[in-house]
C-alpha cells in the first residue's frame, strides 16, 4: 500500500512538473519601452481628442494592482473617447513587464525615466494625471482610482 502510495505521488508531480511547460521569456523592451520626457510629450501628443490618464505605478504596489482591473475595463469599454498611457517606475524592469503581461494591461506602457519622474513630480505611487481632449492638465491625483471615478471624469470632460 505504501508503494503504491509514493508511486500515485510520484507520478503526480511529475506530471504537473510536465504540464506547466516552459514559461515564455519576456523582453522587458518590447513590453514597456523607455518614456523620457521628449517621448511624453510625443506620445501625449497623439492622443489628441481623447481624455488621456497617464498612469505611474510600480508592480510591487498594493494599490496599482489594485485599480489595473477598473482601468482595464473602463479602457476597453471607452477607447473611442479615452486612452490610458502607464508609466511604470519599477527599479527591475523585468518586474514590470511580467507585471505588465500578467495583468493583460491592453493599453500604452512604458519604463519611466527618473528625470520624466521628477518633472511630473511622482513622488507616491500610483499618481494619476488627466489630460482633457485639447490636451491641457485637467488634473492630478494620487491613489488608486475606481471604475465609477473614471467614468465620471470621462463623462466631465467629454461633455466640456
Amino acid at each position: 500500500m505504501k508503494r503504491l502510495i509514493l508511486m500515485s505521488a510520484a507520478i503526480f508531480v511529475f506530471m504537473v512538473g510536465c504540464s506547466s511547460g516552459p514559461k515564455k521569456e519576456i523582453n522587458p523592451s518590447e513590453v514597456i519601452p523607455q518614456m523620457s520626457i521628449a517621448k511624453y510629450e510625443e506620445v501625449k501628443s497623439q492622443y489628441k481628442g481623447k481624455v488621456v490618464l497617464v498612469n505611474f505605478f510600480a508592480s510591487w504596489c498594493p494599490p496599482c494592482k489594485a485599480e489595473i482591473p477598473d482601468f482595464i475595463k473602463v479602457y476597453n469599454k471607452h477607447k473611442d473617447k479615452f486612452v490610458i498611457i502607464g508609466i511604470s517606475i519599477d527599479d527591475d524592469l523585468q518586474k514590470g513587464a511580467e507585471f505588465v503581461v500578467d495583468k493583460g494591461i491592453p493599453y500604452p506602457t512604458f519604463h519611466a525615466e527618473r528625470a520624466l519622474e521628477a518633472k511630473m513630480n511622482v513622488s507616491s505611487i500610483p499618481t494619476n494625471i488627466f489630460y482633457k481632449p485639447d490636451g491641457s492638465l485637467f488634473n492630478f491625483y494620487v491613489g488608486a482610482l475606481s471604475e465609477d471615478f473614471l467614468e465620471s471624469i470621462i463623462e466631465r470632460l467629454t461633455n466640456e
